[in-house]
């Protein structure tokens, strides 16, 4: 007997192996200037400094394809000090100086809505970069870093931070 209204589903894909590479201005590291300023700068909680422009660079990426269309970048950082998920905490890194100055951290915001802060603790869904189709091509995410008080009693000394970023395919 034949199959009435018979069909055949037919399931493609095809696996990957992940290959984005971040090209950093010192390897695969980024190194963000952010400058010096006074602690009166910050004579009152929410003082932010001026935007430092940063870009994260992709290289050696995936080809656009039906199963893949962006990748997503992931961030995590510390921010026990500052008690906010946005605000990175600041140490000694590459500075001298005894101890590091206090009651402010590091913020970071996609460029062009610098009011929507990135959070530091592995967050998923805030960053998608589309994958280009073209081979040997980069692609891009640009960001604005600065300064920014959570207390009016800023504590002079280096301002450091790391900023881990993870690339998601899904």
């Amino acid at each position: 007997a034949a199959d009435m209204n018979a069909g055949v589903v037919h399931f493609t894909g095809s696996i990957i192996e992940p290959s984005c590479t971040i090209e950093g201005n010192n390897g695969n590291d980024n190194n963000v200037p952010l400058g010096t300023f006074m602690k009166s700068t910050f004579d009152t909680v929410g003082k932010e400094t001026a935007l430092s422009p940063f870009s994260i660079i992709l290289a050696n990426c995936p080809l656009s394809s039906e199963g893949l269309r962006s990748i997503q970048l992931t961030f995590t950082g510390t921010t026990a000090v500052t008690k906010s998920p946005t605000l990175l905490d600041v140490s000694k890194i590459n500075s001298l100086g005894d101890t590091a100055a206090t009651g402010i951290g590091i913020a970071v915001s996609p460029a062009g809505q610098n009011t929507r802060f990135i959070t530091m603790d592995g967050a998923e869904g805030q960053i998608y970069i589309q994958l280009t189709q073209v081979t040997n091509d980069t692609i891009r995410a640009d960001f604005n870093a600065r300064y920014k008080s959570f207390s009016a009693d800023v504590t002079p000394g280096p301002a450091d931070a790391d900023m881990t970023v993870n690339i998601l395919y899904r």
